[in-house]
């Protein structure tokens, strides 16, 4: 079989590799494109990166180029596992790629023999192959898969070697990809929360993370306990509730998640109960690499802290006129229309045909929901602290 020429460590073709590589944290569309140049680059036929659960046994999310799309899921439905490599590489150490052709006890000749290669392989012409596990965290196990047909002949070690210098920008990527989800989820987190102290939780109360109003309050609030990177209510029959109102959001992924979410109202020595709102923060559209992951968010509402609703702010962030910012602000605030009209001198008529107008711009239908949009934007802020005289 025929060796490879040396594959380049340098130059045009490698550094628009990288570029590409480091372009997908910001659009996970250029994953695509990187399996596309890499697979040019090494002279190869096709590849493909597995996202696995930590286990490495089952294929959670998947990338692929020049694969067909059945053949693919044939792969990832049984012959993943049926892979003669598969065992042997769960027990090599991780960080870096392995020739099919060199560094397994399954031989070529062997290989030959196997119902991997006689059942899917043999008809897309897949002979030789590099794999290896190139990431992992305590939720997934990340592998790089490349192959090669019969006429390219084997990867040997210059070519093991130059992938493996490919490795750590990999993985370096694969984290920044993340760490970039996680920013935009914290974002959306705290804006949703409308400054209020909020934390985001994964399955079993896990602590993604939170914010510093909330680590504050944790250290100082008796009722809730966080301990271990977990999440507890000391009441026993709440904390019951809140793990199953969070594990009940979570399953909830790849539906609707319109998950009705959870107030539960933690019990506190000499004071009104501290009312701590659980809802759906749904994962970002259109990733493509990892699995669709959303989280629960947590946000506390303190009953010794008055908020308020800036009007220049409401009419910012939804097109209205002042005098429909002063009805959004009203219901937001819990007040009626009638007190609304009374204090700007108004009919009660043109106060309902204002709202009217509000319910359309801020598409909701009733004022409950008015009242939820209003408190989860922006608008909403700390009230101002009252002014004293000397």
């Amino acid at each position: 079989m025929k060796s490879s020429s040396r594959l380049p460590f340098s130059g045009r073709q490698y550094d628009e590799l990288l570029d590409v590589l480091y372009a997908t944290p910001m659009d996970q569309n250029y994953w695509s494109m990187f399996l596309d140049k890499l697979v040019r680059v090494s002279r190869s036929r096709s590849a493909r990166l597995l996202v696995l659960d930590r286990v490495a046994e089952q294929v959670q999310s998947s990338m692929k180029i020049n694969i067909d799309d059945s053949a693919h899921q044939q792969y990832v439905d049984h012959f993943v596992n049926a892979c003669p490599w598969r065992p042997e590489l769960k027990q090599k150490p991780s960080g870096q790629l392995y020739s099919t052709y060199l560094d397994f006890s399954c031989r070529q000749n062997r290989f030959y023999q196997t119902e991997f290669y006689n059942d899917w392989a043999r008809g897309l012409d897949i002979h030789h192959g590099v794999c290896g596990t190139v990431y992992q965290n305590r939720d997934h196990t990340v592998q790089l898969l490349v192959q090669r047909t019969r006429d390219h002949g084997p990867y040997h070690h210059v070519d093991t070697t130059w992938f493996n210098g490919l490795v750590p920008h990999i993985r370096r990527a694969i984290q920044l990809n993340l760490e970039a989800a996680g920013l935009r989820r914290r974002a959306l987190a705290g804006e949703l929360a409308a400054h209020r102290p909020f934390i985001l939780l994964g399955p079993a109360g896990r602590v993604d993370y939170l914010c510093q109003r909330a680590e504050a309050l944790l250290a100082n609030e008796n009722a809730l306990l966080y301990r271990n990177g977990r999440l507890m209510f000391r009441h026993r029959p709440l904390q019951q509730r809140f793990l199953h109102s969070v594990n009940g959001i979570l399953t909830s992924a790849g539906r609707d998640w319109r998950h009705a979410g959870d107030l539960l109202l933690a019990p506190r020595l000499g004071d009104q109960p501290l009312a701590c709102l659980l809802s759906p923060l749904a994962p970002e559209v259109g990733r493509i690499l990892f699995p669709v992951e959303g989280r629960a968010l947590l946000h506390f509402h303190l009953p010794e802290e008055t908020v308020h609703v800036d009007e220049e702010h409401v009419a910012t962030l939804f097109g209205l006129t002042p005098a429909e910012a002063k009805v959004a602000r009203a219901i937001a605030e819990g007040g009626t229309l009638a007190d609304l009209a009374d204090r700007q001198g108004i009919s009660v008529q043109t106060a309902r045909s204002q709202l009217k107008s509000v319910f359309r711009k801020t598409g909701t239908t009733r004022q409950n929901e008015l009242a939820a949009r209003v408190l989860k934007s922006p608008a909403l802020s700390p009230a101002p602290p009252p002014i004293t005289l000397p």
